[in-house]
């Protein structure tokens, strides 16, 4: 996770301290929210699905036929935005 967390630092400039840094990973939602993102999150005992939608992408997982199940919330969360932010990289946005 630290280098997961390292890569949301870099990208992001969001400092996520450790697995239970909510507070600080959901700033990475609101990033993606102002962006014109809908982030979905879904938990359940054994599992923590989080996914996110654009208008002018779809649904971030769903392109590629896969379920966004993840270890954690906040790993999700860490990762669709670094996902997005490929996305913006690569122009696809």
């Amino acid at each position: 996770m630290n280098e997961l967390f390292e890569r949301v630092r870099k990208e992001y400039g969001v400092e996520i301290r450790d697995e239970n840094d909510m507070t600080n990973a959901w700033k990475l939602v609101e990033a993606l929210k102002e962006k014109g993102w809908v982030v979905y999150i879904i938990t359940a005992k054994g599992r923590e699905q989080v996914d996110a939608w654009h208008e002018k992408f779809g649904s971030l997982f769903a392109q590629f036929g896969e379920t966004p199940n993840f270890g954690s919330v906040l790993e999700g969360i860490c990762s669709i935005a670094l996902l997005v932010r490929e996305l913006e990289k690569n122009g696809t946005l």
